[in-house]
Formats: C-alpha cells, structure tokens, sequence
C-alpha cells in the first residue's frame, strides 16, 4: 500500500513547482488532482491508523493552504479559483460561511500524538510562512513546537565511502600531475558539457574529457592505459530531465548507448556516476544564480554491489535528513525529488538505465542530483509528464544555463619515497578491478551512412590513419590527445549521390529504395541481429526541429525495412541526433549534405555480467 507520506510529498511537489512560476493549463483538471491526491492521503493516513479527526483536520488545513495560494498567485489570476475552491468542493464553506482560520486549525494540529500528523503539520506551517510572511501568530506557532520537530528521527545514512575503499591504495602520479579522469558520457554529453570537455577541478588534479561516442571513449582509455596507467577513471552520466521531449526518445537514447557498450569492449570495467538534472527548489544564489544545490554523490559499497533504487532511496532520505524544520528549500527539494523518483520508475527510465549497468562494463558507483537552473526554455519528458500527472507544468526559464559538474573527491595524493618509513615502498592506486569476465564479442560494426543525401556502406577500422599531421601540442594537451589511428579509412559506396529523403521531409525519394534494398541481403544473414539506426541533420533551421526530423528518418528507414524483410521492428533501437553530430563543416553546401545521412549499426546482444 502506498504510504500518506507519497502523497503529502506530491501536494508539496505541486506547491512547489506552482511556487516557481508553474504553469495550469486547466483549472478544472487541476481541481481534479487536487482532489485526488487529497483523498488519497486521507485514505492512506487511516490505512495507518490516524485518528479519522486529525486526518480530516489534516486535509481540511491542506484545502485552506491550496485555496489561499492559488487565489492569491499574480501568475494566475486567469484561474477565477473561487470557482473551484476545495473548501467548497469537501466542505460546502464559501465566502459568507468561513471556517476556522488555517492558523488555528494548525496549532490543534501541532498539538496531536501523533508523529505523523505533526510532521505534516509542520511542513505545512512552513509553506504558510512562506506565503504570508513572518506574521506574529505563526512566528509563534513555529517557536512552540520547534523543539519537538528537532527531537524526530531523521533517516539513518550510509556513511560515506573513505578514500581507502573508494580508491583503493596510492597512486604513482607525480605531484601536481591530475590524478583522475572523468569520462562525461550519454546522450546529453556532447550538447550541454562541450564547454566542459578538457577543463580541470580539484586544482588541477581532476580531468574532465567529453566522450559522446563509445568509440572515442575506448580509444582514450587504451591511450590512459597504455601511457598513465597509474591514472584512476570514473565515467559521469548525466540525465536532464527535459533534455528530451518525451520519455520514449529518452528510453531510446539510453538504450542505443547500451547497446554501443554491448558490442564494444572496454579496457576494465568502469565505475560510472548518474547525475540528475532539473529544477527542485526556489533557492539560488544572489551572486551565482547558476550555481547548483548538489546532493548525493559516489556511495558508500563497493560499487559491483550497487543497485540504483537503493541509491535513489538513500538519495531522498538524504534530502529528509537535511530538512532543519527552518529550510522551505530543503521541504521543495525532498518533495521534488520523490517526484522525480517516480517519473523514473514509472515511464521505466529506471529499470532502462538499471539494465545499462547490468549488462555492459559500467558499474554504478553512485548517483548525484542537481537543483540546478531556472528551469529549461521549453517543456519536455518531465514536464509533460507532470502535466499528464498533476496538470501543472513547471515555469520556462527565460534563458538556459549550462549544466555545472559535480564536486568529485581526490584519490589519495602521492607520497614520495622520501616521505615513507623506512623499508616502505610506494603503492599504486587504481580503482578496485570488478573480476568478471568479458562475453565474447562476435559482431562486427558496420556503419550506413547516407552522404549527400543518399546511403553509403562504411566497413571502418578504428585504428585508420590519420590524415594530415597534427599541430604542437603543449604537455598537457599530449598527455589527454586522441591516440593515433594505424591504418587506412575504407569506404564502400552503395549508391549515387541521389538524394534519400525530400528536403525537410521524411518521406523517401523514389530511387531509395533501390539503395535500400540492396542492403537488405546483409541485414537479413545474422538470425536475431539487432541495429541501431541514427539519422543525422546538417544545422540548417532550429535545432530542435532538426532533431524532430533526424529521428523520424531513422523511423522512416526502420518501418521500410521491417516492411519488406523478415526482421521484426524488436530488433531494431532508433536515435535522432539531429544536427550534433557532424562528420563535415555545415559552412558548405557539400559538408551539409555530407552531414545529412542516415547509419545502420549491427549490434552485439551478447552482453552478460557474472
């Protein structure tokens, strides 16, 4: 049975993104979640055996705080509440029979038994403060039952891994060299953390390199391994919550960068840190308004161990445990982020990403949330999820900020020999290895590529030559460099330059079939082969279009195959990447046709952990 607590906390989610300028698109609809969620709570709190008194109080209080604060909001004023007032609608009090003041009904409240009720309570005199102000009654209210809210028990938390068991023993790095390296990986890396990629944290001692495709991942890692050995690594997956516009483009997205790791082997295992992004509280900084609240971070098991609804769970009692009963933002943020928690298990983000973690060489070593931003300048899969939900949208920003990195901490810092006992040698530090072995890789990769607007076959070997000598680098630009192909780059042609699609359109041009099928005989061979397609862009009109009409592509060519083979729509995962992939300048007619492709990745299902 679900707990009274889901549900206040859902109320304070409300009230929270209508506190930060929320959006209602229907009064009515509001009026009905509203109402819901209220019943529900009541039905809950008596499911636990509250008094049915205190628990209609409790409601009763809740219906006043809603009625108060959406009569009162500037931001709409076109809702005419009045009309859909909760007093009337649970109690039938209008404006010529009032009930007892919201004040007096929290002050009996805040004089129950019960623990449960009095927690609510008091929340709720929090967000009153918050609306009306330091008034002398409710000042006085909190001051009498302040020393019982600071004597409940709060959540119990794991303590924080040591650097000892984080990282294992020391490393070799000479002093002042960087001692980790932290991979920005996912859907999101490219787009939002390019200004991120190169830049340095801890002084200098953390390295942060942006890897949008596995490949270069793999690549940068045999270099690490090869030439820095002693270096420890940690890969950074963030997930913004409306980065995408709906959940079903997020699932894919994640979903094609498991199935990437799927068929690609990585040098070890490596530990990999989720970072949430969106906007769960009011509080900014006056002189740095992009600055994020973080909580969470890398966890306290070894992180072969490590599953993410437990991490997640720590992650909301974290936020419980931090709630001083003075904090309104500490109230928003806990109520937000159980929010989030439950867009994630319920549009099956979660178990998404919990099967990324099983079935490819990352291992979850923690997860870190961001109250970050003003919000993002357009609504997607978690905001259309609460307006489906709740019938509340959060507020748009009127500009978008970069998304900050987290605070990473330090392996150990070396210690020369001349500062050991004597008798004692050096150690070196590495993450602690996950002794699980690889399955076997059998696929090979083979790209399609649509150049110039028609489809190519592209049989690439990672390790080609590179064309033309690369500059002088300083030591520090070497030391993180891409390591340098060996042989030559093969391309097969499969077509002409005869376009694919109409211009702007997903719909196929005549004479793409016929480069379509011929590549049918291929795809059909491997019984159960699974592919990715991903269709491309160049950076002509917005991007948001762009990648609206890149992902449809990939649709359009996936139903074509599926129509006139025997493969069935399960075996293949379709992305868009819209224009953030480009393989030539979008300064030239020539590159933007270059950049306006559609590939076709065959893709190793035999992928298991022990």
């Amino acid at each position: 049975m679900v707990k009274s607590e889901t549900f206040f906390g859902r109320l304070i989610g409300i009230d929270t993104l209508f506190s930060f300028d929320g959006i209602v698109p229907s009064a009515a609809d509001f009026q009905l979640k509203l109402i819901s969620l209220i019943e529900q709570l009541n039905k809950a709190l008596l499911a636990e055996n509250q008094l049915q008194a205190e628990s209609e109080a409790l409601c009763q209080a809740l219906c006043g705080y809603f009625d108060k604060r959406l009569t009162n909001a500037p931001q709409n004023n076109s809702l005419s509440w009045q009309r859909y007032s909760l007093m009337h609608y649970f109690y039938g009090y209008n404006e010529s029979k009032e009930a007892s003041t919201l004040p007096e009904q929290l002050e009996d409240l805040l004089k129950t038994d019960s623990e449960v009720i009095f927690r609510y309570a008091w929340k709720l005199l929090t967000l009153l403060i918050q609306v009306e102000g330091q008034t002398e009654t409710l000042v006085s209210l909190r001051s009498a039952s302040r020393a019982r809210y600071f004597s409940r028990v709060r959540p119990r938390l794991t303590p924080q891994k040591s650097e000892t068991t984080l990282w294992g023993t020391q490393n070799d790095t000479l002093p002042g060299s960087p001692r980790l390296m932290v991979f920005i990986i996912g859907p999101f890396a490219g787009k939002w953390f390019s200004q991120s990629d190169l830049s340095t944290s801890n002084d200098s001692g953390i390295v942060w390199v942006v890897a949008e495709h596995v490949t270069s991942l793999v690549k940068r890692l045999n270099h690490l391994k090869e030439s820095h050995s002693s270096m420890a690594t940690l890969a950074f997956f963030p997930l913004l919550a409306d980065g995408f516009q709906n959940n079903g483009i997020m699932i894919e997205q994640i979903t094609a960068w498991q199935y990437a790791f799927s068929s690609t082997r990585l040098p070890n295992h490596l530990p990999c840190m989720l970072g949430l992004y969106t906007r769960l509280s009011q509080q900014r900084f006056p002189h740095d308004p992009d600055r994020a609240i973080w909580t969470g971070g890398l966890a306290a098991l070894p992180y072969e161990d490590l599953k993410l609804e437990p991490c997640l769970v720590e992650l909301i009692n974290e936020l419980d445990a931090s709630d001083d009963g003075n904090d309104i933002y500490a109230i928003q943020r806990h109520a937000l982020c159980s929010t989030l928690v439950a867009w994630l298990a319920e549009n099956r983000i979660m178990s998404v990403l919990q099967t990324m973690f099983d079935s490819t060489q990352l291992d979850l070593a923690g997860v870190t949330l961001a109250d970050h931003g003003q919000g993002f300048t357009r609504h997607g899969a978690w905001s259309f999820w609460l307006a489906e939900k709740y019938s509340i949208l959060p507020g748009l920003s009127a500009s978008i900020t970069m998304p900050p990195l987290p605070t990473i901490p330090l392996p150990p810092s070396v210690e020369t020999e001349s500062s050991l006992p004597a008798g004692t040698a050096p150690t070196v530090m590495s993450l602690k290895p996950s002794h699980r072995r690889w399955p076997k890789i059998t696929a090979l990769l083979v790209l399609f590529a649509c150049l110039a607007g028609g489809l190519s076959y592209y049989n690439r070997s990672y390790w080609g030559e590179v064309r033309g000598q690369l500059t002088q680098l300083t030591p520090f630009q070497a030391l993180f460099k891409e390591p340098t192909p060996a042989s030559e780059v093969t391309q097969y042609t499969l077509s002409s330059t005869a376009p694919l699609f109409e211009n702007g359109s997903s719909n196929l041009m005549p004479d793409s079939e016929k480069m379509l099928a011929q590549i049918l005989p291929k795809m059909v061979r491997p019984p159960k082969q699974m592919f990715l397609i991903i269709g491309h862009s160049d950076n002509t009109g917005a991007a948001a279009v762009n990648l609206a009409l890149s992902t449809e592509r990939a649709r359009v060519i996936r139903d074509w195959l599926v129509e006139h083979s025997s493969l069935s729509a399960s075996q293949f995962i379709v992305e868009g990447a819209g224009n953030s992939r480009p393989v030539a300048s979008n300064d030239t007619q020539k590159g933007r046709a270059q950049n306006r492709r559609v590939e076709i990745i065959p893709l190793s299902m035999q992928s298991k952990k022990d």
